[in-house]
């Protein structure tokens, strides 16, 4: 830590020596440029009234405004740069705050469904499937929930990619029990927004049911 300062600070230092240097060569060819002009100026028109002193004098303020110029660049080039470090720190603030409220609601439906499959009079308040559906079957289908959900929150939160997806539902996909849940429950996704994660996650899902289809029936031929 200390030496991670100590190089910054000898950055800085040397950062001041360069503007420095900078400063006093800008302001020497300056003056020397005005006095060059001068002279040839005399030399050329001996009747004028420009002294090498004022355009000593000329050519100095004209630098020193040069180099307040550059200097006030060089700041908001650092402001600017400032401003944009800040920004993405408050980005990846809100990303933060963001994945934290995504654990914390899935954590409570996670609670939600325990507390369902434990107790079957909590579990038939969730019961919105077309039919009648045995206790049993509808215990299942809440883990099978819950299963679906594990993933599309690690999806949700970034902690699994997009390529990475279909390593997590191939089994579900597979399952007969899973596939019963995801075809009573395709209603209920009907209705979620087209471009929306929980969309997108079971359109994945679907082709994957699909291709596995396409696989037995081209095993069993």
């Amino acid at each position: 830590m200390n030496t991670q300062g100590n190089r910054q600070q000898r950055g800085v230092a040397a950062g001041i020596a360069l503007v420095l240097a900078s400063v006093i060569g800008v302001v020497g060819l300056v003056a020397a440029l005005s006095l060059a002009i001068s002279t040839s100026m005399e030399a050329l028109a001996p009747d004028t009234d420009i002294s090498p002193a004022n355009a000593v004098f000329s050519g100095l303020a004209f630098g020193a405004v040069l180099v307040a110029l550059v200097i006030q660049h060089g700041q908001l080039r650092r402001q600017n740069s400032n401003l944009g470090t800040q920004l993405e720190h408050m980005a990846a603030a809100n990303s933060y705050h963001r994945r934290a409220d995504i654990t914390n609601q899935h954590r409570l439906h996670f609670e939600l469904l325990s507390k369902a499959l434990d107790d079957p009079d909590l579990a038939a308040v969730l019961d919105a499937y077309e039919g009648d559906i045995p206790p049993l079957k509808q215990r299942q289908y809440l883990y099978a929930n819950a299963l679906y959900n594990n993933v599309l929150h690690a999806y949700r939160i970034g902690s699994t990619s997009w390529d990475d997806l279909p390593a997590h539902l191939e089994a579900l996909s597979r399952n007969e029990i899973f596939r019963e849940y995801w075809s009573v429950t395709r209603p209920h996704r009907a209705r979620l927004r087209y471009e929306s994660q929980e969309a997108q996650l079971g359109r994945r899902l679907d082709r994957l049911i699909a291709d596995a289809d396409d696989a037995a029936d081209r095993d069993a031929e």
